[in-house]
């Protein structure tokens, strides 16, 4: 489905047919994003190891911490010149001995994803260019908008149809007295959330990125 489909379908279910309407273009088009945002982190939908903007970051001697792009949920791989790196914590680091964060080495050897997913620290520092790989969980890189009908989620079409519920349930949060209705929006909460599953909380997000102690062996895999 395209954003035009999801208008279509959005105006016909809603009986939103007649101009002026309840909901504009944009409302329709803003609930989609919402929607697709929240479908991909709660199922982790959108796996990446390919896109430039999010899963490439090219290395400056002696700097060892990078921003991620901010559509990173997870780091599930990080790699260095093709070499897997393991996934480590500022505490284990800690067990090990203060100062790691001065020490340098031609290669990284570990990784450090901040319990945000808004960084990665490289030990030890390195000191010559390269380049680390990521593949990692993500939502979209670009809302949809409604200026391209054209345009799809970046989801597998077989969601597609299963994001509306979420699109009603935001339609039916407007706050005018023709629109809302918040026992249907929980209704469709419900309906969405059966398909994708309950939306992570921020501990929980933390958690999922911030690797704790004790490490006490490699393990290329995060």
């Amino acid at each position: 489905m395209n954003v035009g489909d999801f208008i279509d379908l959005f105006r016909s279910d809603t009986r939103d047919l007649t101009d002026p309407f309840l909901w504009s273009d944009e409302d329709i088009v803003r609930y989609l994003n919402e929607a697709v945002d929240e479908a991909a982190e709660r199922a982790k939908l959108i796996e990446d190891s390919v896109s430039a903007d999010c899963c490439v970051i090219t290395l400056v001697p002696g700097q060892a911490t990078y921003n991620l792009h901010p559509s990173v949920l997870h780091v599930k791989r990080a790699t260095f010149n093709g070499k897997p790196l393991h996934a480590t914590s500022v505490e284990a680091e800690d067990n090990q001995g203060f100062g790691w964060e001065n020490r340098e080495g031609a290669e990284p050897q570990k990784a450090i994803v901040n319990g945000q997913a808004t960084t990665i620290t490289l030990v030890p520092k390195p000191t010559q260019a390269g380049t680390v790989r990521l593949t990692v969980f993500r939502t979209p890189l670009a809302p949809l908008d409604v200026t391209d009908l054209d345009a799809e989620p970046e989801l597998k079409p077989v969601y597609h149809v299963r994001l509306k519920n979420w699109m009603y349930r935001c339609a039916y949060l407007k706050r005018d007295a023709e629109t809302l209705n918040e026992a249907r929006a929980a209704e469709y909460e419900g309906m969405f959330e059966r398909d994708f599953g309950t939306r992570p909380s921020a501990n929980t997000q933390r958690t999922r990125n911030d690797k704790r102690p004790p490490v006490t062996r490699f393990n290329p895999y995060w």
